[in-house]
């Protein structure tokens, strides 16, 4: 007969130590007791029997929905330690895996008791016996969860009264946790990654870019994965821990993951200055709507803007590459077509939009108004006026969301204490709001001013750059653009007959016409 031993074990620390061996050096000799021949060994780490995750998407899951499908023809034995391995749920929902398992040929055999539960064969005290161990297992499991979840809440009112003790050796993964008591200490190599993260994800590149360029320079990982991902530089983009803050969270039985507590400011040694993660924060925020397209190139950094007049739909790049004319000359395919157009939704809006020509034509009508001298001045001038403006609005934040509290809690109670914390806070607000006033000024000094020339040529410079033979040179300045236009541009209303783009701006528009295009070149001085 074949077998398959089962491991499991539901914390890494456990994984650490040695119950993988144990398990599996007891499975093996109770395998070999009995003649079977074992043909696979499966194991879940880190894993709880008590929500059942191992059983749905798990290993064991894996192996069950195999048997099923006739994996094992001549049956299985699934070996485990004990049947606490298998689930630590409900006793009525262990037994019911039990009989799913059994019932699709697999024989369970357990090394505590040297047991083995086949199907035909649940006489009344193999019955009895699986659902009091579940029980108590369950039991012991319940009890295990109450208590932890006693001792978090603990910690949260610790941290919440300004005692700053590591509360958990589980920590970010640029930090580690030292000595005794125990201490956080910043592993700088990876911070230096964190940072290098957040400068690229400023300068316009996206998380996607960012994970292909740490692949492209070897950069190892965190974790066990061999490859940068961009949920992963995501997880770290959106990580308020790298400024410091720690945000506990609960997760009820069989619910979603969800906050718990006020965020605790200055627990972790903070890796990013907090005026940097408040502009990425902004910046990611205004890409949101838009994606790169494909390629190094960039091609359409209008992508996400581009809407059809008729009907609504977005505009979606055609790229057909380079192309070279009768005459010698050399020009780019790329077209801007309506989506409904495109999919035969409806849309009688064919027009193939040349987005080197019509894209030439918007950039020349709006592309000094794009960028502010803030774009362009170098970041150590401005640096600590914004991290004072990052870190008030932050305390701004924290105090609103407090007094909304205190708020709702003397109209709910009628209490006068709540109304008299109310008070301070608001005026604490009026306080930060003034300071943030003051800081508004200092930054608009700080930045400074350079002449309509000089401004001109920074951005004609930097529109240069965006056809630069450098792939990287050219990918930078793209993005700097996209994001630029972004900031500005609300939609690119494209109108077929006669073709037209209205640019929908914050607070004016203008349209690009057909009629401007002279010998194919645009003059935006021309108007009808």
């Amino acid at each position: 007969m074949e077998a398959v031993i089962y491991a499991r074990w539901s914390s890494d620390e456990q994984g650490k130590g040695s119950t993988l061996a144990r398990q599996r050096e007891d499975c093996l000799a109770m395998a070999e007791a009995h003649g079977w021949k074992v043909v696979d060994e499966i194991k879940d780490e880190g894993v709880s029997a008590f929500r059942g995750v191992h059983a749905e998407i798990g290993a064991l899951g894996q192996f069950i929905r195999a048997v099923e499908d006739g994996a094992y023809p001549d049956g299985v034995v699934l070996v485990v330690e004990k049947l606490d391995r298998l689930s630590r749920q409900a006793p009525e929902v262990a037994f019911s895996a039990m009989l799913r398992m059994t019932g699709a040929g697999v024989i369970v055999a357990t090394v505590d008791g040297n047991r083995q539960y086949r199907t035909g064969q649940f006489g009344m005290a193999e019955i009895i016996e699986i659902i009091v161990k579940a029980q108590l297992s369950h039991e012991e499991s319940s009890k295990k969860s109450e208590r932890v979840g006693r001792a978090w809440a603990k910690k949260r009112e610790r941290l919440a009264a300004g005692d700053m003790s590591v509360v958990t050796r589980r920590a970010p993964a640029w930090l580690r946790v030292e000595g005794d008591p125990p201490t956080f200490v910043v592993d700088e190599g990876r911070a230096k990654i964190v940072r290098r993260i957040y400068d690229m994800s400023l300068g316009g590149v996206g998380q996607h870019s960012i994970a292909r360029r740490l692949n492209k320079d070897g950069v190892a990982t965190f974790g066990r994965a061999t490859a940068w991902h961009s949920s992963s530089v995501q997880k770290i983009l959106t990580s308020e821990a790298v400024i410091g803050t720690f945000q506990a969270h609960t997760k009820p039985k069989g619910g979603s993951r969800e906050v718990a507590g006020d965020r605790i400011e200055n627990y972790f040694p903070p890796i990013v200055d907090v005026a940097l993660h408040a502009r990425v924060q902004a910046a990611r925020k205004a890409r949101s709507r838009r994606t790169r397209g494909k390629g190094r190139r960039l091609a359409n950094i209008f992508s996400g803007l581009a809407v059809c007049e008729k009907c609504g739909s977005r505009m979606t790049l055609r790229a057909k590459g380079q192309k070279v004319r009768a005459d010698g000359r050399v020009v780019q395919e790329d077209y801007l077509v309506c989506d409904g157009y495109q999919r035969g939704t409806g849309c009688e809006h064919g027009f193939h939009w040349n987005l080197e020509r019509w894209g030439e034509a918007i950039l020349d009508v709006i592309l000094d108004n794009a960028f502010e001298d803030r774009h362009f001045v170098p970041a150590n001038v401005i640096r600590d006026v914004e991290s004072r403006i990052a870190r008030t609005e932050r305390a701004l934040e924290i105090c609103e969301t407090k007094a909304i509290a205190a708020l709702e809690l003397h109209v709910e109670t009628g209490r006068k204490e709540p109304k008299e914390i109310w008070k301070k806070l608001a005026t604490q607000a009026d306080d930060l709001r003034d300071e943030l006033k003051q800081l508004g000024r200092e930054l608009v000094a700080a930045r400074g001013k350079v002449s309509p020339e000089q401004h001109q040529a920074r951005v004609m410079s930097l529109r240069k750059s965006m056809d630069d033979p450098d792939e990287d040179v050219r990918f930078e300045a793209r993005s700097r653009v996209m994001q630029a236009l972004g900031e500005l541009i609300t939609t690119l209303d494209f109108y077929a007959d006669p073709p037209a783009i209205l640019i929908n701006m914050h607070g004016w528009a203008t349209y690009i016409k057909e009629s401007q295009f002279i010998d194919g070149k645009f003059d935006p001085y021309i108007e009808e």
